[in-house]
C-alpha cells in the first residue's frame, strides 16, 4: 500500500447492508439515522505522515459536517475509506 502523507486519516467505511426492498419514505428515513450511529464510531485505517495523537486502529469520533465533506477513496476494487482531517477528529476511544 501506498504511503499517506501529511496530516491526513482514512477511515474505514462501515458497511452498509444493501437491500433490494422498496421502503417508504418514512422507513428509509429511519435507516438512513441508523447508518448515522454507526458513522460516530470509526475505526482509523491508515495515518498520514504528519499525524501523532491518532494510530492506526483506534476509534474515533468526527466532526459530522466534516463526514459529509470527506471525500471517498478507492484503495482497491474492494476497499474503500473516507479521507478526513486530524483537525475534524472530536474523540479518541
Amino acid at each position: 500500500m501506498a504511503t499517506l502523507l501529511g496530516n491526513r486519516i482514512y477511515l474505514e467505511m462501515p458497511k452498509k447492508e444493501e437491500s433490494k426492498l422498496i421502503v417508504d419514505e418514512n422507513t428509509k428515513e429511519a435507516l438512513e439515522k441508523e447508518m448515522l450511529k454507526k458513522m460516530n464510531k470509526l475505526k482509523v485505517h491508515s495515518v498520514g505522515t504528519a499525524n501523532m495523537e491518532v494510530v492506526v486502529g483506534d476509534y474515533v469520533l468526527v466532526d459530522p459536517a466534516a463526514l459529509s465533506k470527506a471525500p471517498i477513496v478507492p484503495l482497491s476494487d474492494d476497499e474503500n475509506v473516507l479521507l478526513v482531517s486530524p483537525f475534524d477528529v472530536i474523540m479518541v476511544w
